[in-house]
């Protein structure tokens, strides 16, 4: 997967943001890839509109509507728990591949006996449900 950022006269002063799966990671995904850019796109659209106070994907941008607001948090409410899914799939990953405990303490920015708690916690107990979506392969797109 490769994500690219162009900024400047070709968008009109905007941002484009491309991401790119390679197939393994597509097929791999299926539909879920597009459910997480959607996801995704709700995020930064939320955060643009709490930063200027405008939405600027209605015409004119206007200030948001209480519909707005809602809209975008509609979407941002999907996302913590796969986020939780994907991040415990990738500890018990890490420990089922001798990973280190500094390592993992270190890229989650938690102590090391945080990071000892968070790992045993997940560890311990067969996969949470998000846990099993992340890790399971979805229906082609």
């Amino acid at each position: 997967m490769t994500i690219s950022c162009r900024s400047g006269e070709d968008q009109s002063g905007g941002l484009e943001i491309t991401i790119t799966l390679t197939a393994l990671e597509a097929e791999a995904m299926g539909t879920d890839a597009t459910l997480m850019a959607e996801i995704f796109d709700s995020y930064l659209w939320a955060m643009g509109m709490l930063r200027t106070g405008r939405n600027s994907r209605d015409p004119g941008t206007p200030p948001p509507t209480p519909g707005d607001w809602l809209a975008a948090l509609r979407g941002l409410d999907r996302l913590p728990t796969r986020f939780q899914g994907i991040r415990d799939g990738l500890i018990r990953a890490c420990t089922a591949a001798d990973g280190s405990l500094e390592r993992l303490a270190n890229v989650m920015n938690i102590s090391r006996s945080a990071a000892r708690h968070r790992r045993t916690r997940i560890t311990r107990h067969a996969p949470k449900p998000w846990e099993q979506w992340a890790r399971t392969p979805s229906s082609r797109p």
